[in-house]
This record gives C-alpha cells, structure tokens and sequence, in this order.
C-alpha cells in the first residue's frame, strides 16, 4: 500500500531548567544527576513528589523526540499527524512543568537516557508499519505510565499546586493514550494484511513456477 508522508513544522524541545548546576560526567544518567540533586536538596515528601516528576519530564523528552522522528518518517497520515500532535502537546506540558518547578527548586533531566537513546535507535532502524507499529506501541505504554504518575500526584501530592497541575494535565493524557491505543489496532490489522497479501503472491508465484514447468516437460515430450 503506498503511503503518503507529512511533513509538520516542530517545536523545539522544552529547555532544561534546574536551580542548581552539576559538575558529574556527560556519561552519567540524567534522571540520576536530577534525582541526586533533588535528594540533597528537598525534605523526604517534597522528594517523592519531585522522582516522579522528573520521570514525567523524563518521559516527555523521550515522546517529543521520538514524535520529531515520526512527523518524517512515518508511514501512515494519521500516524504522522499524531506525531506533531504530541510535540507540539508534549512541549507545552514540558513547559508548563518547567514553570511549576522553578519555585521549587526541583531539577529536571537535561537530555535523554541511555535507554531512551536505545528505545529510539531501535524505532529508527525500523520502516513502514514496522516502524508505525512500533511508535504507536511505545507512545500508547508510555502515556498509560504516564496517566498512573500524573493521577498518584493529583490524589496524593501534598503540594496543592502540584495536585491542581497533575489533575488538569489527566484528561488530555488520557485522549492521547486513547488515540494511540486506536492506531496500534488499526495498523496491526494493516500489518496482518500486508502479511497475507506476501503470502497470497508468493503462493501464486510458486504455481505459475510449476504451470511454466509443466508446459515445458510437454513441449519436450511433443519434440521428441
């Protein structure tokens, strides 16, 4: 099935923001840096609140760069206006996390993980529906995470502005993770499709193979 390719105009990915500044290795892992800086700084319950945070905003950067590579590389339309869905949704939320923390001296994650960078190197090595099978698997698990963090801080964060963001932010996830779950169908039923459809020409390529060598075993007997 020929596929056609949109090609949407991105937002940048949200800035790092943190208080407090850190001299570790480029090698280290970013949550980690964010978490060790948090744990130094904050009481024990601002710290909870604060490790779950930093994973949303973990998560986010990892769902803005790997939407940035869908919005190209997609095959399907939906699945590429999907993709600029989310970073242009998923920027803002960064950004509006970014404004909740300031006061808070909480820090964030300044780039992607280890793993995030192999999560997305290995959806970059895909193609076709391939590839949209697995953007739409990995964005439908990592908006159900999501919802489980965003809901634990809106029912039990002490912080009555970190409740009121995380309770706002839940429906949006929630559509998000809807929509993702509806494409992933859709394209495994396409997959499924384009897998008997190989079958079906393979299995008439390999009877016409035996008709051909039929003909010519006949023609040789007529010759002789």
């Amino acid at each position: 099935m020929k596929r056609k390719i949109f090609y949407t105009l991105l937002l940048p990915v949200a800035a790092f923001v943190s208080l407090n500044s850190c001299g570790g290795s480029k090698h280290e892992d970013p949550k980690e840096v964010a978490n060790e800086i948090n744990d130094k700084n904050l009481s024990k319950e601002a710290e909870k609140d604060a490790d779950r945070l930093v994973d949303i905003y973990s998560r986010n950067l990892y769902e803005i760069r790997a939407s940035e590579n869908a919005a190209m590389n997609a095959a399907s339309a939906d699945v590429t206006k999907l993709a600029g869905m989310i970073v242009s949704s998923h920027t803002r939320m960064n950004s509006e996390l970014q404004s909740l923390v300031a006061s808070k001296n909480i820090a964030l994650p300044a780039d992607l993980t280890d793993d995030q960078r192999r999560d997305l190197d290995d959806l970059t090595k895909k193609s076709g529906l391939d590839y949209d099978k697995e953007y739409t698997k990995q964005m439908k698990d990592l908006h159900e995470k999501s919802i489980k963090t965003y809901e634990h801080l809106s029912d039990r964060s002490e912080d009555p502005a970190i409740k009121s963001w995380a309770a706002s932010a839940l429906s949006e996830l929630r559509s998000h993770a809807a929509m993702f779950e509806g494409e992933l169908k859709l394209v495994k039923e396409e997959k499924k499709d384009e897998r008997a459809r190989k079958k079906e020409h393979n299995t008439w390529d390999g009877k016409s193979g035996l008709h051909d060598g039929r003909e010519n075993v006949h023609d040789n007997a007529k010759k002789n």
